[in-house]
């Protein structure tokens, strides 16, 4: 049997949780996109020992066109034919929204990487869109995005542990042939109650 010796736990003082004020996507009436400004807010007026809200750079052009196709991506920005595919009508704020989310994410991994601590990140919308399109409600792949990342940084193996309620297939779709990264996707279809998905 092979052991996995893992290292020690580093002492963490603190811990960063990324948000971006323009991740809620403004004028798209949705519940789920309002839950990370309610945490920001919450934990702007009753701050937790430790927990240190920290705005991200937004994800660029370049970091979201690692994962999704050119078109794609500017329809995204200017309301070209695709922007709609999440299941939302295209609006202006779209684009500042997911990447100012995506971004946290991003930012979130490559702390975790390179302190070999832990970061978080307030964000959703991100496991269900695939290479040339959104689906699920999510727009840009956050995840598969900020793994290129971490990989471009030096990380040799990235787990991907997806506990939402529903199994996210685009990240599927999007790290197939990517050596080194394995994703394990729990999820409970709302629709049947009690049925397990691996």
């Amino acid at each position: 049997a092979t052991v996995t010796r893992w290292p020690a736990p580093r002492v963490q003082e603190s811990m960063n949780i990324y948000f971006h004020t323009d991740s809620p996507r403004t004028g798209i009436d949705f519940p789920a996109f309002g839950k990370a400004k309610w945490i920001a807010e919450y934990l702007e007026g009753a701050p937790i020992d430790g927990a240190l809200l920290v705005r991200p750079e937004p994800c660029s052009v370049a970091q979201a066109e690692s994962v999704h196709d050119s078109d794609y991506v500017e329809a995204i920005k200017d309301g070209g034919p695709g922007a709609d595919s999440n299941g939302f009508t295209w609006t202006p704020r779209l684009w500042p929204s997911v990447a100012g989310s995506t971004g946290g994410v991003i930012a979130a991994v490559l702390e975790a990487l390179r302190t070999g601590g832990i970061a978080g990140a307030l964000a959703s919308g991100l496991h269900h869109a695939r290479a040339g399109r959104g689906e699920g409600y999510c727009t840009l792949n956050g995840i598969v995005i900020a793994v290129r990342e971490a990989m471009a940084e030096g990380a040799e193996r990235v787990l991907i542990l997806d506990v939402d309620a529903h199994c996210g297939g685009g990240t599927a779709s999007l790290i197939e042939g990517i050596d080194g990264v394995e994703q394990v996707d729990v999820s409970v279809d709302r629709y049947e109650i009690g049925r397990a998905h691996v």
